[in-house]
Formats: structure tokens, C-alpha cells, sequence
């Protein structure tokens, strides 16, 4: 076994088909430790033994299934990534595995996707230093909505006349059913020949019935229940990625973004602080004194996130919607929307910028500042005179303005 390189172990109760993955991925072996287990309890005892970084195994098997699998790494495991790889498409078996499962791929499944998977899991993840954190990242079952969305949700679902257009709505005006909505849409069980960033479009292709059947099997859409939560903190987060969303969604369209590009522009904007979710959902008492201390000292929140969490809020997001198989541009801008010159690839007006653009100029009073004020708020000035957009910031700055008016 070679040291230093990422463990993933394979468990199937058919030892054929582990040999057809060992064949598959023979040309992995220099880059990844690979372990092969014949059902869930084996895996267990390989994984009580020896540190693993993914997980991928089957949904049908005798004893304990893919589901129950899952289910029990995430509480003895939780840093280890979760992804099942399975023929059985059983409806309410797919339910069962959207808690425990990171991703989920449907066979006969080709080589390179799912290498291409593991290998984004494993980049993002190498951002998080802190063991702690990537186990609260890996362990979350769930991003929880907030009680008023869900509420309404099921109001509007059980309205003869709820449209698909009204539960998009209430389902983008919370990032935590947002995020999981499009985490079912995009699952490999819907065979959606591209990714899909647009709530509505996610509706209309799962429909009310799903929509309500996912909500209460899977437990998917949970209220906040945990005490000492900031709760007008949380609410004012939400409404500061709607509006991150609109800005971004309407820069891109002035930009004549393609429609995908669009798309993934609105979802990265509405997500882009959901690892401020999580941290509020999980560390409570961390983020008052993180609020407190900025409120007090105007300190820098990237900084003192890392110093309190050992991560930022979009290192976390972007750890976790890569984990649950967002597509690159929408993991991207969401790692990045605080500093866009990292991107290591060519520059150009795509999602990371607009959602970058949108998160600094939805601030009160920036809108309308100079460009020394713009850079003192956070917007990379540097980045866009490089990518050619510096000369479009006016322009942009009256776009947050004006949607600022439409969203009030």
C-alpha cells in the first residue's frame, strides 16, 4: 500500500463485479490505495482498522445494504466521503440513500465520471486542514431550512392551486432546500443529461409528488432545532444570498453569459454562504462570539474564521457541494467568491466573477462607491481589470442598486 495517497475501499456482495472495478481503475493504483470489501459489515471492520477517504459501495446486498452502510459510516466515520454506485432503482430505496450519500451513480457507470468524481471530492477537500471541520462537513445529513420555508412548502404542496412556479419561490428563498433540491435533481436516478442549477427547472422535473415524498421520507427539508442558534442572523444570511443570487443571475445575462452559465451564476450567488450555515448550525456559540468580536474590532471575517473554525465559510460550502456532486462552476465561484485571482485557469467574465462582483456589491453603500471604496469593501479590482470587467463595474454597481429596489 502506498503511503501518503488517498484510501478508497469498493464494497459489493458480487466479488465479479470487484474485479471488473479493480480492472476499470487498474491505471489509478499509483494515485489511489484501493480496497475492495464484500458487504457492509467487512467494510466496517476495514474501515475500524485503517483510515479511508471514500467510500463507494453497492445499494443492494444481503445483511446490511448500501443505505444502512452509509448510515453507519457517517456516525463511526464521518470524515470519510460517501458515494453509492448501484443498479437497484427502487424509488423509495433511492430516498433512503440522499441522507448518508454524498453522490450517488447509477451502472453500468463509466470509469473516468466516476474517477473525475473522486478527484474533485479529493482536491476540495485538501483545503480543510482542520480534522474537526472536514468531519462536520463529511458527517452533515442535512442542511437544515428554516421552519417559515418549510411551513409554507407544504402549504404550497398541498394547495390545489400551488403552481410549480410557487414552490421554486419558496424553495429559493432558502438556501438549505435549495442546495438539496438540486443535490436530488442532479443524482444520477433522474438521468439528466446536464446539470441543473435552476429551481424551477428542478420542479418541474422532479414534480410536487416527489418533491413532498423526499421531504418527509428522507427528512431532507429539517427545521433548525439546535438551541442558542442566532436566529435573526441566520434570516439575515438567507436574505443576503437571495439577493447575491439575483445580482449574479442578472449580471450574467447583462454579460451574455450562455444559459447554463447563467444558471450556475444564480445557484453559486444563492449558496455561496452556505458554509455559514452549517457553522451556524453546528458551532452556535462560535459564531455569536465570531459576530461579537467582528461587530466589535471591524476585523476581516475570512481571517477570523480560520483562526476560530480552521476554515472559511467557502471553503466549507464548496466541500460540501462538491461532496454532494455540484458541478464544477458552481463549486468554484463558491470556494472562490471572496478571492477570484486564485482560479488557476484562464481568466474570463464567468460564474466566479459575477458571483464575486455580486457578494461585494449587495453590501449597504458600496453600490454606488468609487473604486477605491469598492476595493475596500472586498472587490478584487485587480482581478477584473485582468479578465477585462473592470470597465463593466459601473454598469454592475447600478444592477445590485436596482435589484436591491426590486427585492424590497
Amino acid at each position: 500500500m502506498n503511503k501518503g495517497v488517498p484510501t478508497l475501499l469498493f464494497v459489493d456482495d458480487e466479488r465479479p463485479v470487484l474485479d471488473g472495478m479493480r480492472r476499470k481503475l487498474s491505471d489509478q493504483e499509483d494515485r489511489w490505495n484501493m480496497l475492495f470489501a464484500n458487504s457492509g459489515s467487512e467494510a466496517l471492520e476495514i474501515m475500524d482498522a485503517q483510515p479511508v477517504d471514500v467510500v463507494i459501495t453497492d445499494m443492494r446486498m444481503p445483511g446490511m445494504d448500501g443505505a444502512a452502510l452509509l448510515d453507519e459510516v457517517r456516525q463511526r466515520h464521518p470524515s470519510a466521503a460517501r458515494f453509492i454506485l448501484s443498479g437497484y432503482s427502487e424509488r423509495e430505496a433511492i430516498y433512503r440513500t440522499l441522507g448518508p450519500a454524498h453522490q450517488y451513480f447509477a451502472k453500468p457507470c463509466d470509469a473516468q465520471l466516476l474517477i473525475e468524481a473522486v478527484e474533485r471530492t479529493l482536491t476540495i477537500r485538501t483545503r480543510l486542514q482542520s480534522p474537526d471541520l472536514l468531519a462536520l462537513i463529511s458527517g452533515a445529513k442535512t442542511i437544515p431550512a428554516l421552519p417559515r420555508a418549510l411551513s409554507e412548502l407544504f402549504e404550497r404542496l398541498q394547495s390545489p392551486n400551488g403552481s410549480a412556479a410557487d414552490i421554486a419561490r419558496i424553495i429559493s428563498a432558502d438556501i438549505g432546500m435549495t442546495a438539496q433540491v438540486l443535490k436530488l435533481v442532479n443524482s444520477a436516478y433522474f438521468f439528466v443529461p446536464s446539470k441543473v442549477s435552476d429551481v424551477l427547472q428542478a420542479v418541474r422535473l422532479l414534480g410536487f409528488e416527489l418533491i413532498r415524498s423526499v421531504a418527509v421520507l428522507a427528512g431532507v427539508f429539517e427545521a433548525f432545532h439546535t438551541s442558542g442558534i442566532d436566529m435573526a442572523a441566520v434570516l439575515q444570511l438567507g436574505n443576503r444570498s437571495m439577493m447575491i443570487g439575483a445580482v449574479a443571475k442578472r449580471i450574467a445575462e447583462m454579460e451574455k453569459l450562455d444559459a447554463a452559465a447563467v444558471d450556475q451564476s444564480q445557484c453559486a450567488g444563492m449558496l455561496s454562504h452556505i458554509g455559514s450555515l452549517i457553522l451556524f448550525a453546528n458551532r452556535p456559540e462560535e459564531m455569536k462570539s465570531l459576530r461579537r468580536e467582528l461587530d466589535a474590532s471591524g476585523g476581516e471575517l475570512i481571517l477570523a474564521e480560520r483562526r476560530i473554525f480552521g476554515a472559511c465559510h467557502s471553503e466549507l460550502g464548496a466541500c460540501l457541494l462538491s461532496l454532494w456532486g455540484f458541478g464544477d462552476p458552481v463549486v468554484e465561484a463558491v470556494l472562490e467568491h471572496h478571492r477570484p485571482s486564485a482560479v488557476e485557469r484562464p481568466a474570463k467574465i464567468g460564474p466566479t466573477a459575477v458571483v464575486h462582483a455580486a457578494q461585494c456589491l449587495v453590501k449597504p453603500g458600496l453600490a454606488g462607491g468609487d473604486l477605491d471604496a469598492l476595493r475596500k469593501g472586498g472587490l478584487d479590482v485587480d482581478y477584473l481589470r485582468q479578465i477585462g470587467a473592470v470597465d463593466r463595474i459601473t454598469a454592475w454597481m447600478a444592477i445590485a442598486s436596482r435589484t436591491n429596489k426590486d427585492c424590497s
